[in-house]
């Protein structure tokens, strides 16, 4: 059987017993194997062909995310990013697609990911975490011509009853601020609830971020367990109400009894002007910032105390619930930082009714009705004999 070997390498090309004329091909694992009567119709076959792209198959899933999470993640984006991506990679995706070839991946497997996923009752939001983590991965592979096509594109993730995000009743935050009435981090957990601020955002929160003029906030840093780093999402601004003004003053008031002198002059006076400089807002005692874990467990501490379950984050949670009868949805989407109002709604929508477009004036509103609720609380715990002195 004679055989031709393509000068450009591209294949080789010979005559079959039968008659048909043969076209070969193997590069980097990949084999073509073509056949037609004549060799004008075997040349029409190689024409479709011949644009393919050639995959390099000698990765494993396992070798390919490795290099892809040290190059494009690590080295990319935030170290809170790659944590998160290494996390979800090695505890749901390794074991299940690791050893694969990654040019023998179909999308057959990564819904086999999701499943195992879904049947050891990981969260609707982990699930999509981990598709994120693979569409991410593949779509580079296939930038670098490590496979022809990405598997994660149609992949689904099961529906499951998300968990009711926990809101704090006028009661509870009563008790926690009954609880924590002495304490120097009271100004920030108030001042949490009516900026719905996340905690790593309050935590890298400067007095030069706090824009009086325009009653305003601006978020553009946030402190997390790997540091201090750009804000979750995106920068936005806050309306800075006049609630949230009173506990700015009251933290003032904190940081000068606390006499600091990392912060206060000998006289009292703040350093270089505290409100127009770089010092943070909620520091510790002797100036620095603030741990995450340590505000996250003093703020359960106190829950603790109060006899309540409380995170900082309940917070967040507790003010959109606050508001969502009085701001609008693109108004919390804004305060919230959120890039999308479909965020807003995928996160909060289990707690948002249809609200009337009101201003930063309204939040002041809000949470002064908070301050009555509180007012009725304690006439209800006031014997019958007090209450009748009164009148």
């Amino acid at each position: 059987m004679s055989k031709t070997r393509n000068p450009n390498g591209v294949g080789s090309y010979s005559k079959r017993k039968d008659g048909r004329s043969r076209w070969r091909l193997e590069k980097n694992g990949r084999k073509w194997d073509l056949s037609a009567k004549t060799p004008s119709e075997l040349q029409a076959k190689i024409n479709q062909v011949s644009d393919a792209p050639v995959t390099d198959n000698k990765y494993t899933a396992g070798k390919w995310f490795d290099k892809w999470l040290e190059n494009y993640v690590k080295s990319l984006k935030k170290a809170a990013t790659y944590n998160q991506y290494e996390s979800i990679y090695r505890m749901h995706i390794k074991d299940r697609i690791g050893s694969y070839r990654i040019a023998d991946i179909k999308s057959i497997d990564i819904q086999n990911v999701i499943t195992h996923m879904h049947k050891n009752n990981m969260s609707t939001k982990t699930m999509k975490h981990a598709k994120t983590v693979m569409n991410s991965a593949f779509a580079r592979a296939v930038k670098n011509k490590i496979v022809n096509e990405n598997p994660v594109k149609d992949i689904e993730i099961p529906s499951k009853q998300a968990k009711p995000r926990k809101v704090l009743s006028y009661e509870e935050l009563s008790k926690l601020f009954k609880a924590m009435k002495n304490s120097r981090w009271l100004w920030a957990i108030k001042f949490m609830l009516v900026t719905g601020m996340r905690r790593g955002e309050i935590l890298a929160l400067k007095w030069s971020d706090i824009d009086y003029g325009n009653k305003r906030i601006t978020v553009d840093e946030s402190n997390s367990v790997t540091g201090l780093g750009d804000t979750k999402t995106r920068i936005h601004y806050i309306p800075l109400s006049d609630k949230a003004i009173s506990y700015l003053n009251g933290q003032t008031e904190q940081i000068k009894k606390e006499c600091n002198p990392n912060i206060l002059n000998k006289d009292g006076t703040f350093k270089e002007n505290l409100k127009g400089s770089d010092c943070l807002v909620f520091p510790t005692q002797k100036g620095k910032m603030i741990s995450p874990n340590t505000f996250y467990h003093t703020m359960c501490r106190y829950a603790g105390q109060a006899e309540i379950k409380a995170t900082p984050h309940c917070l967040r949670h507790t003010f959109v619930y606050l508001s969502r009868n009085t701001l609008s949805l693109k108004e919390l989407q804004n305060i919230l930082g959120h890039d999308e109002s479909t965020t807003t709604l995928d996160i909060y929508g289990d707690i948002l009714d249809e609200s009337t477009n009101k201003t930063a004036a309204q939040i002041d509103e809000i949470f002064s009705q908070v301050d009555e609720e509180f007012k009725k609380l304690e006439e209800k715990k006031k014997p019958a004999s007090y209450l009748r002195r009164v009148k």
